[in-house]
């Protein structure tokens, strides 16, 4: 019988956590298959923001500094009261946020990302990336999985990697539909626009959220503060009562036709052609099953407010090559302990994140008591995320 030690590790989705999990596992020698379903490997999206854990695991998989290289570094992550620009809270970045945690906040366009992604999975002879290759399904075998993907015949591999999203079908076979995202009533339009083109009294070198009942924009340079990044984020009033026009542009300019002028100027921008629902997603009860495992959204999707979901992605992928590293003849047990290690870590970021979730949208008195909570020092607020942004264990003790 053939060795599994012998067969690839095929990871289904090409996108941050996908492509992290191959890095991390090709430098631990092993043959990695990423299928992507999409006919060309290539990012789509707009800005990502990158906390002090993500850079920790990126000097895991040595590319630090090409990712750096791509990045804006803001001073300061502010929440701002988007009907009199009022400061709610602030978190310093820069210097302070390197000297707490020792690494730094940053921003970034995905394309950038990306790019730094793939460059690094070419210095690997050990990952093939294959475009044009949808996951139809799998079947476990006592010694391997058979994955059916494309047109062409089923692949065999020494164990499968769901990160393939949101609509993950690895999860989808493995856990069922009960664990599908569910949509919230909330809709986000975006837009990057070059500097060039936008008004130098609106460009600030923040990660600036300006926060409403119900609805907030959310701002911040990108490429080195040539573009800048502005998402607008509402709750349809529409959409509950099953109205037409639910999401639609013109409820988007209705539900900011009343805040602060400097805040007005910003919907301008915004690309009203296009606009992402908003989904949640409940933590999934089991990320493997046998030699199948799950990881990123696929595993524990999450609603923006962190902005963690391409983070813990990318520390699901360092977590799983270091569990595979200590058990290599017991991939089974492997997963076993990438779920124990990473599974506790991800559902809080996913609740915490529905936390500030609500907390970004107050409404009257809650929003009263948001400001009360909030107003803090600076060492107060980044110690209040030091739970996130500290060093975390990514193998099995």
């Amino acid at each position: 019988m053939e060795s599994t030690i012998a067969l690839p590790i095929v990871i289904a989705g090409a996108g941050v956590g996908g492509l992290a999990a191959a890095i991390a596992l090709a430098q631990k020698g092993r043959r990695v298959l990423v299928l992507e379903q999409a006919e060309e490997i290539r990012p789509i999206g707009y800005g990502i923001q990158l906390g002090p854990n993500a850079f920790r695991m990126f000097e895991h998989l040595d590319m630090a500094d090409a990712v750096k290289s791509r990045c804006s570094f803001p001073e300061a992550g502010v929440m701002r009261d988007i009907f009199t620009l009022e400061e709610v809270t602030r978190l310093p970045f820069g210097d302070a946020i390197q000297a707490r945690f020792g690494q730094p906040y940053a921003v970034i366009h995905r394309t950038d990302l990306h790019a730094a992604l793939l460059e690094r999975c070419a210095q690997f002879e050990e990952i093939e990336l294959r475009a044009g290759a949808r996951l139809r399904g799998y079947e476990q075998l006592p010694d391997r999985v058979r994955v059916q993907a494309g047109s062409g015949p089923a692949l065999d591999a020494e164990f499968l990697v769901g990160a393939d999203g949101v609509h993950s079908t690895v999860r989808g076979q493995l856990c069922g539909t009960e664990n599908s995202p569910r949509r919230l009533g909330y809709v986000a339009y975006r837009a990057v626009v070059e500097r060039a083109d936008f008004p130098e009294d609106l460009y600030e070198n923040r990660v600036v959220l300006w926060a409403g009942p119900g609805f907030h924009f959310m701002t911040y340079p990108l490429h080195g503060g040539e573009r800048f990044n502005i998402v607008a984020v509402f709750r349809s009033r529409r959409h509950p009562l099953g109205l037409p026009g639910a999401g639609e542009p013109e409820e988007l300019r209705e539900i900011f036709a009343g805040v602060h002028p400097h805040a007005r100027r910003l919907l301008g921008f915004v690309d009203t052609s296009r606009h992402w629902d908003i989904g949640v997603m409940e933590p999934v009860p089991a990320w493997h099953d046998g030699r199948v495992a799950l990881l990123g959204d696929a595993a524990h999707a999450m609603l923006q407010a962190l902005a963690q979901g391409a983070c813990q992605a990318i520390e699901d992928g360092v977590a799983l090559a270091e569990c595979l590293d200590a058990k290599p003849q017991d991939p089974v047990q492997a997963l076993a302990d990438y779920q124990r290690v990473r599974q506790p870590r991800a559902v809080r970021v996913q609740y915490e994140s529905r936390l500030y979730w609500e907390v970004y949208h107050a409404a009257g008195p809650y929003a009263d008591l948001r400001r009360q909570m909030l107003t803090r020092s600076d060492e107060a607020a980044l110690e209040s995320l030091a739970w996130l942004y500290d060093p975390v264990p990514v193998e099995a003790g």
